[in-house]
């Protein structure tokens, strides 16, 4: 089970944004001195996916959005997901979407017939390093702490960070080896 909507929304926002992806991982690597944080950061830019994968979304009111039912509907037509709406006790509504084994099998069997869709579960599994257990809320806050998010105008697409992160690796690496 996947609960909140807008949580699905601010971890895909760092599928379709890899820089935006490494800019986190350098974030953790700076808190934590985890190696391998920076190096997944790292190999964003050496397999060149903010050139590559960059998915552009709109800003919004309130971020980069995209309509997650749309895009779910493949996949509850061919039941592998289930969006459910509960009420909760604040008045307000949370998505929850429930996959079970189908979909795993699917999504297996999905890979070993095109093996280059591997890359999205992998970025998948550093998006929910960043996310870890928060809220869509904080997740979209995090968002906002990039300047060039938070500035970007309603209606005009989000712009790539790619060469600020970059600098950022460098300076990291550059203390490393002095």
């Amino acid at each position: 089970m996947f609960y909140g909507e807008k949580r699905a929304l601010a971890i895909d926002f760092w599928l379709r944004y890899p820089d935006y992806l490494a800019d986190q991982l350098v974030d953790i690597y700076l808190c934590t001195a985890d190696d391998s944080a920076l190096d997944a950061a790292e190999r964003i830019f050496d397999e060149e996916e903010p050139d590559v994968r960059l998915v552009k979304m709109i800003r919004w009111r309130r971020g980069a959005y995209d309509d997650l039912e749309t895009s779910l509907s493949v996949l509850s037509y061919r039941g592998l997901v289930r969006s459910m709406k509960r009420k909760l006790p604040t008045g307000g509504y949370q998505f929850e979407y429930l996959t079970g084994s189908k979909a795993r099998e699917f999504l297996n069997d999905a890979v070993i017939d095109q093996p280059g869709l591997a890359w999205y579960e992998k970025q998948t599994l550093l998006a929910l390093q960043v996310a870890q257990d928060k809220s869509g809320s904080a997740l979209k806050d995090i968002h906002y702490t990039e300047e060039e998010y938070a500035s970007t105008p309603y209606g005009t697409t989000i712009p790539s960070i790619k060469d600020r992160v970059l600098e950022r690796i460098k300076g990291i690496r550059g203390e490393q080896n002095a």
